[in-house]
């Protein structure tokens, strides 16, 4: 009896261990090896146009990819081009916080809504951007139609804002229902509390409500600014040329994939994964000063 309990035991912890380990070679294979093979290419040069072809870098202009990189001017400008990006983030926030409010209430229709708003997020964006460029084209848009005005949303002074606004509809959903989730949680004692104590509404959202989902908020903010950073697909597809608006992501895929420059691609690529971090770990930082973790 104390065998076959025994045997069961090993079974069960050698299974555990199968199933523990495929997640982690898939993110060994799928994730550290491509990183690490990135960091091996942005020391070389590729003189055939195929990475096959790929040699060292003498070891006096090792560094010389990383040097191309950073002095390049149309780099710095996709940096700019994320950063005007990232004001999709602030509004988004404050957008899907107050409709998120809204669907707390106990109305019918709610979960429609809820559903309504969510089906953006879970479309491919390949094919909503198509919906886009037709909605938005200057001559037989629908948008030009209703407003009853002209205009050229992808001429390169409004294309960006063109983006930002694809952006803000297809992210919006998914970030309404995490705040729903938020808000839902929210201790209803501590609102009761200050009710009594004379807080009108206003006071109740800005004093408890707020400072309930800062972690949400928090949450939103990171994976926001992360994805602000890896913009490509809606660009790729209305812009193939990246004429209107590099981001650092398409400048990479110009340089590696279309330019067969894969060093320089791979200590941009390099470059990126650092600016990431680094404004993560600010993020994580400039957290402790707001963030609200005691708020039940």
């Amino acid at each position: 009896m104390t065998i076959t309990k025994h045997k069961k035991r090993r079974s069960d912890e050698l299974w555990g261990t199968i199933f523990a380990g495929i997640p982690v070679l898939a993110m060994i294979v799928f994730t550290y090896v491509p990183m690490g093979m990135a960091v091996v290419l942005s020391f070389m040069e590729s003189e055939g146009g195929s990475i096959s072809s790929a040699t060292f870098l003498p070891i006096n202009r090792i560094f010389d990819n990383y040097v191309t990189v950073l002095s390049d001017k149309y780099f710095w400008g996709s940096l700019l081009n994320n950063l005007i990006l990232m004001l999709e983030l602030p509004v988004s926030i404050i957008l899907s916080v107050l409709i998120a409010e809204l669907l707390t209430k106990k109305v019918r229709g709610t979960k429609f809504f809820k559903v309504l708003l969510f089906v953006p997020y879970v479309c491919s964006v390949t094919a909503t951007t198509f919906m886009w460029n037709w909605l938005l084209n200057s001559q037989y848009g629908l948008v030009n139609k209703i407003i009853g005005v002209s205009i050229d949303w992808f001429s390169p002074d409004n294309f960006i804002w063109s983006i930002m606004i694809m952006g803000l509809w297809s992210t919006c959903g998914y970030r309404i229902l995490l705040f729903t989730a938020a808000l839902t949680n929210v201790n209803g004692t501590l609102k009761e509390a200050a009710s009594i104590d004379g807080a009108n509404k206003l006071q109740i959202f800005t004093h408890v409500t707020l400072p309930a989902i800062t972690p949400t908020i928090f949450y939103v903010l990171v994976m926001g600014t992360i994805g602000v950073l890896q913009s490509f697909t809606r660009i790729q597809v209305l812009d193939p040329q990246g004429q209107k608006c590099l981001t650092a992501v398409f400048y990479i895929y110009k340089e590696s994939i279309a330019g067969s420059r894969y060093g320089v691609g791979c200590a941009a690529s390099i470059v990126l994964a650092l600016i990431v971090a680094g404004l993560t770990k600010l993020n994580f930082t400039l957290s402790k000063k707001w963030v609200n973790y005691d708020v039940a």
